[in-house]
């Protein structure tokens, strides 16, 4: 029988040609990070029903060695535990519904009319629906930009999120669904940009820019059945990568994602432990609102957790909606001069006061320093007894907050990416002035040393799904890297697990906790750090069942 509790068993193979294995399995020959202290290297281990019997050398799973009881030799090869990735989109990043690609490096707006043109309807709508252009590109538009588009596709509603997807770029068609017109207020945490005469121009910025998705997204047959392969297309990319828990981090249940989940779990195609978090709407009324996230609620284990709640503090520091708590330096911005709430404090500490009493743990999309002020403000007010809350992004942290992360117990989740790299990092100069970017801007080594929670995540599919892609960048950072290796893979192992809630079942190879492991192609302790993003995942099992084995992979 299958341990009681979130550890579920023999989970289906969701990638490579192993076939099923035993209820017990015995791994031998392996070199074993373990993430234990207690036991921190390992030479053997034994699997039973999907749980770690054994971890130790190798004359002691002799205990275990029975007849018919499969046999892993892994040739002294590098093993992990079960990677987790906390913020991810994994259904969304595989949605085949973007139908109108842009360049992003084009900088004449109208030379999109003939690519747009080409367009054709997303299937499951009837929108023209895209990605990727550069916003700065359309504010340096000698006409209206919704005039390019409606040039383009007059007859046919358009909808293109921008290549940070903080805002959407529509044609009048649209506008005219929607029922955006010169009398429209903005909406919390959004706006409707307007030409001359006060007519929305067809950029709208961050929530705004969520209302034609939501138009165009409504649940029906044929997105429910996208949705569903997306998903299995995302799990199947986990596991090719070596993770075997993640957060899908906006879980847009509005739109049929947590329905998709339920469906492949019923069918028990989920080859990644999932813990959703649920899209909280800033243009929504709360009231209704609130009644429908607590109504989701679900932790009574398997492979499928619905416990997160999704919040937006504030929009992104290229787009001058990230809140500040100084202004912003660039003499253009959107709004306020110090950027823009989703959630305001009073709404932020309404849903945490009465969803976390509930079991919700909060995970608050915080950029900007005002942002980080008001959430820790918020989890302050509101301790939780659950998994760790948490921030995440936290791109720009005053120097007074920093100690409160570690202080209030308080996670701080980021992404490593290559636009926040030493050599990038000045990029944000115009909009914070250098001084505020040298002494704020990604603080990952100083949150670490302040003694917070520290995990690292990839935003896919904005960022790699690599975590060796972010192991090597945090090791990589000069003065803001992190320690060591070992810290690299706490924060994608054990910290991680702690903001998911699992710490007791994942997170690290222990006796009594899940046979969630990893197998590599290279030695991390032994490689440069630079060379850590080309590693190779052989073989990820999750539950004791290989869920991904690279072809040309036999272990002994």
């Amino acid at each position: 029988a299958c341990a009681a509790g979130p550890i579920a068993c023999n989970p289906p193979s969701s990638g490579g040609d192993s076939p099923g294995v035993p209820s017990s399995l015995i791994v031998t020959n392996a070199s074993i990070w373990t993430g234990d202290p207690a036991q921190p290297w390992a030479e053997a281990m034994v699997v039973e029903n999907g749980v770690l019997a054994f971890v130790g050398d190798a004359a002691g799973v002799e205990d275990f060695a029975e007849v018919g009881v499969a046999r892993m030799d892994l040739g002294g090869r590098l093993v992990l535990p079960g990677l987790h990735d906390v913020h991810q989109h994994t259904l969304e990043a595989r949605l085949p519904i973007i139908r109108c690609i842009l360049d992003a490096e084009e900088y004449d707006p109208e030379a999109y009319i003939d690519v747009v043109a080409g367009c054709d309807v997303a299937p499951g709508t009837d929108w023209v629906l895209g990605w990727g252009h550069s916003i700065l590109t359309l504010l340096e538009a000698e006409r209206d930009p919704r005039l390019i588009l409606d040039e383009a596709l007059p007859d046919v509603p358009v909808a293109i999120m921008e290549e940070t997807s903080h805002s959407t770029w529509v044609n009048s068609l649209a506008l005219e669904r929607l029922g955006i017109d010169a009398d429209s207020v903005d909406p919390p945490g959004g706006l409707i940009l307007r030409g001359a005469d006060g007519t929305p121009n067809g950029l709208l910025i961050d929530s705004a820019g969520e209302y034609p998705w939501d138009a165009a997204l409504q649940p029906n047959a044929q997105l429910d059945a996208l949705n569903e392969q997306a998903l299995r297309e995302g799990l199947a990319a986990n596991n090719a990568v070596g993770i075997t828990s993640a957060v899908d981090a906006r879980a847009y249940w509005q739109r049929g994602y947590v329905d998709a989940y339920r469906r492949v779990e019923a069918d028990e195609g989920l080859s990644v432990r999932m813990v959703l978090s649920l899209w909280a709407s800033p243009t929504a009324d709360d009231d209704e609102q609130l009644q429908q996230l607590a109504a989701q609620f679900d932790d009574e284990g398997g492979f499928l957790r619905v416990r997160q709640i999704k919040l937006y503090s504030d929009g992104l520091l290229e787009n001058t909606t990230a809140a500040l708590l100084a202004p912003y330096t660039t003499p253009e911005t959107f709004g306020a001069p110090r950027g823009l709430n989703y959630f305001p404090p009073e709404r932020l500490d309404r849903y945490l006061r009465e969803l976390q009493p509930l079991g919700f743990d909060v995970h608050i999309h915080a950029i900007g320093d005002r942002a980080v002020r008001e959430a820790l403000d918020a989890v302050e007010a509101n301790p939780q007894s659950g998994a760790q809350p948490r921030l995440t992004h936290t791109e720009i942290i005053d120097p007074v907050d920093l100690p409160r992360f570690a202080a209030l117990g308080v996670a701080a989740d980021l992404q490593m990416g290559p636009h926040n790299m030493p050599g990038r990092l000045h990029d944000l100069d115009e909009f914070l002035g250098a001084d505020r970017v040298n002494t704020g801007a990604w603080r990952l080594r100083d949150l670490w040393d302040s003694g917070a929670t520290v995990a690292l995540s990839s935003d896919y599919d904005v960022g790699s799904l690599s975590p060796f892609d972010g192991m090597e960048r945090a090791l990589t950072r000069g003065d803001q890297s992190l320690p060591d290796l070992e810290a690299a893979l706490q924060a994608y192992t054990l910290a991680a697990a702690r903001i998911m809630g699992s710490q007791e079942l994942t997170g690290s190879l222990e006796p009594g906790k899940a046979g969630d492991f990893v197998v590599l192609d290279q030695d991390l302790f032994n490689v440069a750090p630079d060379r850590i993003g080309e590693t190779q995942v052989l073989m990820t099992v999750l539950a004791g069942e290989p869920v991904f084995t690279r072809p040309g992979f036999q272990p002994g």
